[in-house]
């Protein structure tokens, strides 16, 4: 047996194995999926910046010297979530996933400069020679804020209680496992139906996130976990408050009490932040802001969601997208640079390719090609067998999406598709036209591949039978890929993506048109912030100094 993790291609290396750590094993371990050869292209991961863009964390203090006691940490986030529900907010950073990780923690933490994971609430995760089987050791003496233990069998049952709820990644996770078992009091063991390395990705968000089995005793959920943090109050819309744990398993945070509060989007944090009403700022999609936050020197962590913009179609029967001529006219018809000068005044990370390339996944393989003849001769042909030409197109009416659709809507018309622009008031509004009831031709919105996720992030939102897969794709030949990624190792994955985008180009599920550039920005004062997958933020050891 041997403790393992995944480490992104470009910033791979061996450890000695210890508690703690998690080290990626000799490549070729699994005799599984393509591996990557001259004609796919290789990752070209990097820890350089690009475009202005450096991913990980920036402006870092150095010393932080003695850690003080006490105080309330002020958070801007990108929206409040309403429920503390592991199974119904999905853990991502900045829209719920600091909340859910304050009260819950994690099994597996990420460190996005290192890219490896390591145990938290676990003491350690192993596997087998081929990554069938894991077992996993929880640390002795870890009581949930109730006082019950956090043991095996409450492991297993809030996963349980996570698939049967449909949480995010629940598809996957069924898929993939088999069984769920807890051997002892401490230890857990996952067997699994296919080889998977990058296994212990899941167990950072939902799944690792260990509801006690008291939760759901009274007849509202109650959120109570193992993390650092209770829930004290929330109010809609303004804000959530949470309290110090004493009991926490790691000693007693410093910080007395976090609230997070409601911005009116990145520009708001950014001038919240520079008044100094906030702490720490979520700053997210607005180029101008993130290197404002930056080149004056806050410190922070920077992330890019990877197709993090991009134009969704809808495949569905009876809709214009469920042509494969429509999908690519599409494509072709849009020309993310200018999109990016006309929206971002040339600050944006522009593309079409899934992997851009701030990404370790980035490969050689470039997405579709902005082509306008191309694009109004795969119109013609549809037209030609009786498609109209309309399309439905749904964007927020807000003042960047909506400056995104209107100069895609120009780039449409101008290859001859009549667009019919539809401003949904809040985002709330389009997440139920798009998201719920799927009514739509085409929709700005993201796609959303983040670098610690990639096997969650591809099955979620392309494979064919994916619950989470919005726009309605299928393709076998997709879905055996994504399936040969999962059960590739990191070096072999390259070739596999590069793949995946030579199908994705082929098929066209959806329109890429950008990265997502984010930062946590914080103010001088606070030392000890974590990271996990998602760009999710920790403030375990997290204070402020005098």
């Amino acid at each position: 047996m041997s403790t393992t993790t995944f480490t992104p291609a470009g910033r791979r290396r061996l450890r000695r194995i210890g508690q703690g750590t998690v080290a990626l094993l000799a490549a070729g371990a699994l005799a599984a999926g393509c591996s990557s050869s001259a004609d796919t292209g290789g990752a070209t991961g990097t820890a350089e910046s690009v475009d202005g863009y450096r991913v990980g964390l920036v402006n870092q203090q150095g010393d932080d010297g003695d850690p003080v006691r006490g105080g309330t940490l002020v958070t801007g986030t990108q929206l409040l979530v309403n429920s503390l529900d592991p199974v119904a907010t999905g853990a991502r950073g900045g829209s719920g996933g600091e909340a859910l990780a304050l009260v819950y923690d994690v099994l597996m933490q990420y460190d996005v400069e290192s890219g490896e994971f390591s145990p938290k609430l676990a003491d350690t995760l192993e596997a087998n020679d081929d990554y069938t089987e894991w077992t996993l050791t929880l640390r002795d003496g870890v009581k949930f804020s109730d006082g019950t233990d956090l043991d095996a069998d409450a492991v297993v049952a809030s996963i349980e209680r996570y698939n049967a709820g449909n949480g995010n990644g629940a598809s996957l996770w069924n898929s993939s496992v088999d069984e769920t078992v807890a051997v002892d009091d401490t230890t857990v063991k996952f067997s699994l139906s296919l080889p998977w390395q990058r296994f212990p990705s899941m167990l950072a968000l939902g799944h690792g996130m260990i509801v006690a089995p008291s939760a759901g005793d009274g007849e509202d959920f109650t959120p109570i976990g193992a993390g650092p943090f209770t829930h004290e109050s929330f109010n809609p819309g303004e804000e959530h408050v949470f309290v110090a744990n004493p009991d926490y398993f790691d000693g007693e945070p410093y910080l007395d009490q976090i609230t997070m509060v409601a911005m009116n989007g990145p520009q708001a944090n950014l001038e919240s932040l520079q008044s100094g009403q906030l702490d720490i700022a979520y700053i997210r999609g607005l180029g101008s802001a993130i290197h404002t936050a930056i080149d004056e020197g806050y410190p922070g962590l920077v992330g890019v969601l990877n197709a993090g913009g991009a134009e969704l179609i809808n495949n569905r029967d009876e809709r214009p997208g469920n042509d494969v001529r429509v999908r690519q006219a599409i494509a072709h018809a849009i020309d993310p640079d200018l999109i990016d000068e006309r929206v971002e005044e040339g600050q944006g990370l522009p593309g079409s390719e899934l992997f851009g390339k701030t990404s370790t996944w980035h490969t050689d393989e470039a997405g579709p090609d902005f082509d306008p003849d191309k694009a109004r001769e795969l119109l013609d042909e549809a037209k030609a067998d009786g498609y109209d030409g309309t399309l439905g197109y749904v964007v927020l009416n807000e003042p960047k999406d909506f400056a995104i659709g209107q100069t895609v809507s120009t780039l449409l018309e101008a290859v001859g598709f009549e667009v019919d622009l539809q401003p949904q008031a809040s985002a709330t509004d389009l997440l139920g036209k798009v998201y719920a009831d799927h009514d739509f031709d085409l929709a700005h919105a993201g796609i959303g591949l983040y670098e610690s996720i990639i096997d969650l992030g591809l099955e979620s939102t392309t494979f064919s039978t994916s619950p989470s897969n919005i726009v309605g794709y299928s393709d076998e030949q997709m879905d055996e890929l994504i399936l040969e990624l999962q059960q590739a190792t990191d070096d072999e994955a390259p070739g596999i993506i590069s793949q995946i985008q030579q199908r994705w180009n082929e098929t066209v599920p959806s329109a890429v048109v950008s990265a997502m550039p984010s930062v946590f920005a914080w103010q001088h004062s606070v030392h000890g912030v974590q990271t996990t997958a998602t760009d999710i933020l920790l403030y375990d050891k997290v204070w402020i100094e005098d």
